[in-house]
């Protein structure tokens, strides 16, 4: 690849609204309430685009920003197993105590102009932590964890005696209701005596002000807050020995302090000016953000849909926080918009994707937690968004010059999650799967119960199978090649049967091979099996971490009742642009071979790289 300075001096600017569904969008642009779109289909163009099989978010936009398979860029699902131990991660980042680990395999978008030398500038692509280096500006997407090394956990205070079942998305302690109450923050592991790692905490005192609010005290921080409000940014050093600290930002939301006390605490996220690891590049561009803009959310996922599926919090400090991402978001993108003079940017709004996994139950009435009587306002909140994102759009295309291009999409579409299929436990009952207990009704996540000498099949992750071969699985009972071979035709033949009894429905929609949607460097250490759902019908929350249910399907009664994670060619994106597309059904994997031939990469060289896309435009 030539590294000399690209002549290239026009702007390449795509917009990623994560989620936007083809069918919500045709309707309101039919509807005339999403002008902008429309003027852009009419300018250009607009289709619908074929998503990565599976239809997880970050599966697609690594095939977004490298054009190639999960085969190819090594990244096919939110979580991956260890054949060797059967240990169980997420595929978003690899952080050890030192560094970061990039996670996808292969070249992306930004690396390619970088080398030709175009200016690019790329904010909040997932899959992007840590950022790789680039001629431009980078700030890392999905994938930066909080302060504890996660992908977000909660803090919570409540003076009610807690529940039964445990939550999974924070830590939640009961406390003594007084006057004045010693709390703590919590912070990353440091090495206790005795070498066992314990959590560092940051003490804090909470008094109680009246009925209403309180006065909070820690560090050199004093801050009041009132009952259903949310405080500004705080900030928080923990010390981590040998001259190592951990700075982080994060806020309060106070629940309510009558009947009972009830203190919320984000997870706590790191500094943009002083991050424990990078998330820009160069690293200095993070903290040059909040110069200019104030303190913003780090973390990769910010909005917090677990302390809304565990009731603890509500509709509205949710909607809140949303917002707030959203005002951040924009004013990034205005802030290089107002510079970015030729070159390639690229910005990405997860809040329709968001949006509609916490309130889609407000628009099914066939979802088990739909409402007839909900407030308007939870009604019409998925189409406000859409809007929100109509606006972004219109701000942008008066931005545009002649000859400048704009494409706009999402990675796929969404619709219902009513019923939440647990595949281990199909497995079970099927025979390919054995617990230590075979008598026990359950068994536990992480794959921890299950008797590998008898198991055959096992699950993880939204609906990827994996056989239990020799040689490759650390006890491994299936002989590779033949027997393997037909194992995986005989349970792709029994899934497709696979129907709900409660409702008589069929679930399963196709089941994949591995070698139907996996091909590269990486293919073999992909799933062996995927499941593509019906609409309606999504892997459990359980199935993805490796649990054995009782029960074979469940309403899905969490307020994450929209979903995209059916089987793809159910679940398109959408696509825009101001040039005409003439490539018939286009996909994801034509998004980079169709920027690199834009800013003036030869037919020939675009060969070279092994894309599984082409460009959109001749």
């Amino acid at each position: 690849m030539s590294m000399k300075r690209s002549p290239f001096d026009k702007k390449i600017i795509i917009l990623g609204f994560d989620g936007l569904s083809p069918g919500i969008v045709e309707e309101m642009m039919n509807e005339g309430r999403l002008p902008s779109f429309f003027a852009l289909k009419e300018k250009g163009s607009y289709r619908r685009l074929a998503t990565t099989n599976p239809a997880q978010s970050p599966v697609a936009w690594a095939a977004f920003s490298t054009g190639q398979n999960p085969g190819k860029n090594g990244v096919y699902d939110f979580i991956v197993r260890d054949p060797r131990t059967y240990g169980l991660s997420l595929s978003l980042s690899e952080t050890g105590t030192a560094r970061a680990k990039r996670v996808i395999k292969s070249r992306c978008l930004w690396q390619y102009t970088s080398q030709r030398k175009i200016p690019t500038v790329v904010i909040s692509c997932p899959v992007t932590f840590p950022p790789d280096k680039i001629y431009g500006r980078m700030l890392s997407g999905m994938g930066v964890p909080d302060i504890l090394g996660t992908e977000g956990t909660f803090t919570f205070y409540t003076t009610a005696p807690l529940r039964k079942d445990k939550d999974t998305g924070g830590k939640v302690f009961e406390v003594r209701k007084s006057s004045a109450m010693s709390l703590n923050l919590i912070g990353p592991k440091v090495a206790a005596p005795g070498g066992k790692a314990v959590n560092a905490k940051i003490p804090f005192k909470v008094h109680l002000q009246g009925r209403n609010s309180v006065r909070i005290r820690y560090q050199k921080t004093t801050l009041e807050l009132k009952a259903g409000c949310w405080s500004d940014w705080q900030e928080v050093v923990f010390e981590l020995g040998l001259f190592r600290k951990a700075r982080g930002i994060f806020k309060f939301y106070l629940v309510e302090t009558q009947p009972e006390f009830k203190l919320y605490i984000s997870p706590i996220n790191f500094d943009p000016r002083k991050p424990f690891f990078p998330i820009s590049y160069p690293e200095g561009y993070s903290r040059e953000l909040a110069k200019e803009l104030g303190l913003y959310y780090t973390q990769g996922m910010p909005m917090d849909t677990w302390a809304v599926n565990e009731k603890r919090l509500t509709e509205e400090p949710f909607l809140e926080q949303v917002r707030e991402v959203l005002r951040e978001k924009r004013a990034m993108l205005d802030f290089e918009l107002a510079r970015f003079k030729k070159g390639f940017l690229f910005c990405y709004f997860e809040s329709p994707d968001i949006i509609q996994h916490m309130f889609w139950r407000y628009r099914d009435p066939g979802h088990p937690l739909f409402e007839k009587n909900a407030p308007e306002e939870y009604k019409e909140v998925i189409p406000e968004w859409y809007r929100k994102m109509d606006e972004i759009l219109g701000s942008v295309m008066e931005k545009l010059g002649e000859g400048d291009t704009l494409i706009v999409l999402s990675d796929h579409g969404f619709d219902t999650f009513r019923r939440a299929a647990h595949v281990n436990t199909w497995l079970r009952k099927n025979g390919y799967l054995e617990l230590k207990d075979p008598h026990a009704g359950s068994g536990g996540g992480l794959l921890r119960d299950i008797d590998w000498s008898r198991t055959q099949a096992y699950s993880i992750g939204f609906g990827a199978i994996y056989i239990n071969q020799k040689d490759r699985e650390r006890d491994g009972i299936v002989n590779p090649g033949k027997e393997t071979e037909d194992l995986k035709r005989e349970l792709s033949r029994k899934l497709k049967e696979w129907r709900d009894d409660k409702y008589n429905k069929p679930m399963v929609n196709n089941v994949y091979l591995k070698e139907e949607i996996f091909w590269g460097d990486y293919a073999d250490e992909a799933p062996d099996l995927y499941i593509g759902f019906n609409i309606g019908y999504r892997a459990s929350w359980q199935t993805a971490l490796g649990a054995v249910p009782r029960d074979l399907v469940e309403d899905n009664l969490k307020k994450w009742s929209g979903s995209h994670l059916f089987d793809p060619e159910l679940i398109p994106g959408v696509i825009f642009s101001n040039r005409k597309i003439t490539k018939e059904n286009p996909s994801i994997y034509d998004i980079t071979p169709t920027i690199l031939a834009i800013s003036g990469f030869e037919d020939e060289s675009l060969k070279e790289y092994d894309f599984d896309g082409e460009p959109l435009f001749n």
